[in-house]
């Protein structure tokens, strides 16, 4: 059971890095983004060893299912800049900020259901070993995050 929900976990973790830095990069960037963004699927697809009918599978599930996620993506972002405007604000209006951030936390909810259904589609097209390769490379991004963060902290800790 434990290896099945870090199976779909990994999946899941494919998906929100194939399906949704294409868009989080388009809609901060512009076309510099979306080119951002099929470097990184190049990055990840070569990382995986995916071949070119893989490839190929994993575009069409991700066009079927951008109707879904690309109007909460959308969402998301426009409610994030409204969260980020009133925590900026120069009073502190702790209700609103309350209220906002549950707005974002739902929206962010509603994308993980969809990553989960898309998820659970990509896993046909993935092999055992790109899965257990691709859980390799994000704990190797973990690893990488919670080193940064320590060395961080521990600047902040000395006032560098």
């Amino acid at each position: 059971m434990r290896i099945a929900i870090k199976s779909l976990s990994a999946v899941a973790a494919v998906i929100t890095v194939l399906s949704l830095a294409p868009v989080n990069a388009r809609a901060f960037m512009g076309d510099e983004g979306q080119a951002q963004g099929r470097l990184h699927f190049r990055k990840i697809a070569s990382a995986l060893g995916l071949s070119a009918q893989q490839k190929q599978d994993i575009k069409e599930i991700l066009k079927k299912n951008k109707p879904q996620t690309q109007p909460l993506m959308k969402q998301l972002i426009a409610e994030r800049r409204t969260l980020r405007s009133l925590i900026q604000n120069e009073t502190i209006d702790e209700s609103a900020i309350r209220a906002q951030s549950a707005k974002v936390a739902a929206i962010e909810a509603d994308m993980a259901v969809e990553r989960a259904r898309v998820a659970q589609e990509i896993r046909t097209v993935l092999t055992p070993e790109q899965v257990q390769k691709f859980m390799d490379i994000q704990a190797k991004r973990d690893r990488k995050l919670d080193n940064f963060l320590s060395r961080a902290s521990k600047r902040i800790d000395r006032g560098n």
